[in-house]
């Protein structure tokens, strides 16, 4: 079985529907989505329908949490703030209720699905170098789980505590234990400004990036148009790598 594993989609309808449009060329038949559908971008509800619409098991991510939630926390910065104010005011009721109920960690044949890590899921922790996966790895039971949050490609592996970052197609080997991030369809932070997912072959073991041109000035000129800050469009035209090392929200 072939999965297309999305995260971070942050309501970027160009992205979504073109990552979609690939999966499916490829022959992926199920999908994944590991969290934070909304923020940022000017299609959050027909991004939320197009996700309940493929019936495919989703987790919770902070960004759905803070639109769905009844007090925005303190960290969240002035950008990321008014976005998700903007969001709410554009989903329904119906639509918030579904997010706010959304699991923060589900289990899926033999990989296990986190939004951000399985060391305090619910505090957003960013994993971006060794040490902060081996917290992760404590909890993870299974040999393979999938995460977002980061905005970049990048995987880490019990294998002598290895770190793989813009990787290319792998497989599985040996006992070890791998936390795999997919990640953005929306908003990459990585060099490249193509939509991001990944290809997990359920039979062969296998995991193969994907990157995917989609219409980015279209994306811009909404996020502009709909009144959204300046610099979401900016972050789309310019990815900052630099930006998940600090990791704000």
């Amino acid at each position: 079985m072939k999965y297309g594993i999305i995260s971070d989609i942050h309501s970027n309808l160009e992205a979504l529907t073109s990552v979609l449009e690939d999966a499916y060329s490829k022959g992926v038949k199920r999908f994944i989505c590991l969290g934070d559908i909304v923020g940022y971008n000017a299609n959050p509800s027909e991004c939320l329908n197009i996700i309940r619409d493929l019936n495919c098991a989703v987790v919770k991510g902070n960004h759905d949490a803070y639109a769905s939630g009844d007090v925005m926390p303190e960290g969240v910065n002035a950008r990321a703030r008014a976005s998700l104010e903007w969001t709410r005011d554009h989903l329904s009721a119906e639509q918030l209720e579904w997010l706010r109920n959304l699991p923060i960690y589900r289990r899926v044949g033999d990989m296990e699905l986190v939004h951000a890590s399985m060391y305090e899921p619910e505090n957003w922790h960013y994993v971006v170098n060794g040490i902060e996966a081996i917290l992760h790895f404590h909890f993870q039971k299974s040999r393979l789980c999938f995460f977002g949050h980061i905005h970049q490609q990048i995987y880490f592996s019990t294998e002598e505590r290895r770190t793989f970052r813009d990787y290319s197609q792998f497989n599985l080997e040996g006992e070890y234990q791998y936390f795999v991030n997919v990640g953005s369809v929306g908003q990459p932070r990585s060099d490249d400004k193509r939509a991001e997912y990944v290809i997990y072959d359920s039979s062969k073991k296998s995991i193969e990036p994907q990157k995917v041109e989609y219409d980015i000035e279209e994306a811009c000129r909404k996020i502009l148009k709909a009144g959204l800050p300046e610099h979401n469009a900016l972050r789309l035209q310019k990815p900052e790598a630099e930006v998940s090392l600090a990791m704000k929200p």
